[in-house]
């Protein structure tokens, strides 16, 4: 946990592992193993984006943090497909829509809801 004195208050920042300290501007990209079709999917997704903003008082959306996902196969590789050749797979990529746009808090959500593999895109 990191505490920094600012202003009189004291800011505390929870940290999981040291990952979280590392700033750098990347995303991660996911690829679903699962049978479900990609709208039922948004509909999952944008369900827990929904329970965070009641908990936490935010309005996300589903297209704040993701681009559309779309069926991945080895017909339909992007850039990164070259670095990680070896291990993708087909299915399902849901990613981010910007670099960091997908919150932490999903990473485990997205990875125990549907049996997927999570890339990280330096």
């Amino acid at each position: 946990m990191l505490m920094e004195e600012e202003m009189g208050k004291v800011i505390i920042i929870n940290i999981h592992s040291l990952i979280d300290v590392i700033t750098n501007s990347s995303t991660e990209l996911f690829i679903l193993d699962t049978k479900k079709s990609i709208g039922f999917i948004i509909e999952i997704l944008q369900h827990a984006i929904d329970l965070h903003n009641i908990a936490n008082e935010t309005n996300l959306k589903f297209d704040d943090i993701f681009i559309e996902p779309y069926y991945q196969d080895d017909k339909t590789f992007e850039g990164w497909s070259d670095y990680y050749s070896s291990n993708l797979k087909d299915g399902i990529v849901v990613k981010g829509i910007d670099d960091n746009s997908i919150p932490y808090w999903m990473f485990d959500f997205i990875e125990n809801t549907f049996a997927s593999e999570r890339f990280h895109l330096g």
